[in-house]
C-alpha cells in the first residue's frame, strides 16, 4: 500500500498527482468524431409563428409568409430568420461521453447559419461528438470540456446550420474561492 504524506496546501501527495494524470481514457479518444443517429425535424409555419410570437419579432413579411405557407402546405415557403431552428432546440442531447466524470453543466453554445432556411423544410440533423478538451489544475481542479456538434441537412442535400454546445465536466468539488 502506497503511503501519502500531506502537502503544505492540505492537499495529499496522491490529490495532486491524480490532478496531473489525464482524465481523457482511450474509450474517450475513441468515441471522438462518432455520430450518432440522425433525425428529422420540420420547419413548420405554426412553430415558427408561436417562435416568432414568444420573441415578440417585429417581421410582417414573416407572418405573411406564414399566413402563405398555412394556407398551401407541402410547398416549400418563404426564407425564415436563422432562429427557425430554435424551434426544435430542446431536442438535441449530447450524445453520451464513455468514462466523463458525472458532474457537469452546459458551457457554451454556439450557431453557424451556412445557407436559407424555408418554411417546410425538412431537416436531418446528424449529431457528432467533435472534440474533448481537458484543463489541468486551476481554480475549479481537473475539468473536460466536451464539444458536441449537430449539423443540419435540408431535403435538397444542403448543409444549412451547425450547432456546437459545450458541456463541462469537473473531477472535483469546487473550493469555493
Amino acid at each position: 500500500m502506497r503511503e501519502e504524506t500531506a502537502s503544505a496546501a492540505g492537499a495529499s501527495v496522491g490529490d495532486e498527482e491524480r490532478d496531473e494524470q489525464s482524465l481523457i481514457t482511450p474509450a474517450m479518444q475513441a468515441a471522438i468524431g462518432s455520430e450518432g443517429a440522425p433525425f428529422t425535424i420540420d420547419i413548420s409555419a405554426e412553430l415558427v409563428r408561436r417562435l416568432a410570437e414568444a420573441l415578440e419579432a417585429d417581421a410582417p413579411n414573416l407572418l405573411a409568409a406564414i399566413e402563405q405557407a398555412e394556407t398551401t402546405p407541402g410547398v416549400r415557403g418563404a426564407e425564415v430568420p436563422p432562429w427557425a431552428i430554435l424551434t426544435h432546440y430542446g431536442r438535441l442531447r449530447p450524445e453520451p461521453v464513455p468514462d466523463a466524470p458525472a458532474r457537469g453543466l452546459q458551457a457554451a453554445d454556439e450557431f453557424t447559419i451556412m445557407g436559407p432556411i424555408h418554411i417546410g423544410d425538412r431537416l436531418t440533423i446528424v449529431p457528432r461528438l467533435a472534440d474533448i478538451q481537458e484543463r489541468i489544475g486551476g481554480r475549479v481542479g481537473h475539468a473536460l470540456f466536451v464539444h458536441h456538434d449537430w449539423s443540419y441537412i435540408n431535403q435538397l442535400g444542403e448543409v444549412v446550420a451547425r450547432t456546437r454546445r459545450t458541456r463541462a465536466h469537473f473531477l472535483g468539488k469546487h473550493s469555493g474561492e
